[in-house]
């Protein structure tokens, strides 16, 4: 029986070179990439909303394609493919998330995600990748990539996704690695040679991960439980 393929997935914020990596990673290595949901859509939708509705039909066409994504993905690794995902599956959990600590989305819209996002884990739809590597880069490097690919990375969002993106890396540097440290690897970009392609095969040999289950999955969401009573938050208008 050929051996079960592992599932990796590359976290970083926004323009830390994610999508750069997996493609130079997936030839050299002889993975399969697969593209974050975003990029997987035609025609892709606007990420601009004006209000707690528009958020929520964004963030819901997002986390149906993170199904397909995994599904797809698991597919494959079960033909002894190993998949390198630009992002995880919980990324519109995350991001949600993330705009309600800043008080840009109201925590209703946050528990909405949250309890489609459990229930899809519950039913085995969406889950964990085998282990999450995280892209490490500096304020520097995200702007040269982002001027770089300004179709990608428009400037009218730049500040957003930072913003979301620290609470992003605080969550993934500080409580990820707590839960389920053996789900979980930094990669510092900037660290030089011998560079992030075979640093990264050096890892993922490293921690060489079983299939990650269901109950790691929800066990990951748990530490994502947005209260009910911050149900107040309602800040929601044009991004910014």
């Amino acid at each position: 029986m050929a051996r079960r393929g592992r599932l990796i997935a590359i976290e970083g914020r926004s323009a830390a070179g994610k999508t750069t990596l997996v493609r130079a990673a997936a030839p050299k290595l002889g993975w399969q990439p697969l593209a974050e949901a975003f990029d997987r859509l035609d025609p892709a939708p606007s990420l601009e909303y004006g209000s707690p509705r528009e958020l929520l039909l964004l963030e819901g066409t997002l986390l149906s394609e993170e199904v397909r994504r995994y599904r797809e993905a698991r597919g494959l690794c079960a033909q002894g493919r190993t998949v390198i995902a630009d992002t995880g599956f919980f990324g519109p959990l995350m991001y949600t998330h993330g705009l309600v600590a800043l008080e840009r989305a109201p925590a209703s819209v946050g528990r909405a995600v949250e309890r489609s996002t459990r229930s899809l884990v519950r039913r085995g739809a969406l889950g964990l990748p085998d282990l999450t590597v995280y892209l490490e880069t500096t304020a520097r490097e995200r702007a040269r990539h982002a001027r770089a690919d300004t179709e990608r990375h428009p400037a009218a969002l730049a500040g957003r996704h930072e913003a979301v993106g620290a609470f992003e890396q605080r969550f993934f540097e500080e409580l990820f690695p707590m839960a389920l440290p053996d789900r979980f690897r930094i990669l510092r970009a900037r660290s030089g040679p011998p560079g992030p392609v075979p640093t990264l095969r050096a890892l993922v040999t490293e921690a060489d991960p079983a299939p990650a289950s269901k109950t790691e999955g929800l066990a990951l969401l748990a530490l994502l439980h947005l209260p009910a009573q911050n149900g107040r938050r309602t800040n929601v208008g044009p991004n910014r």
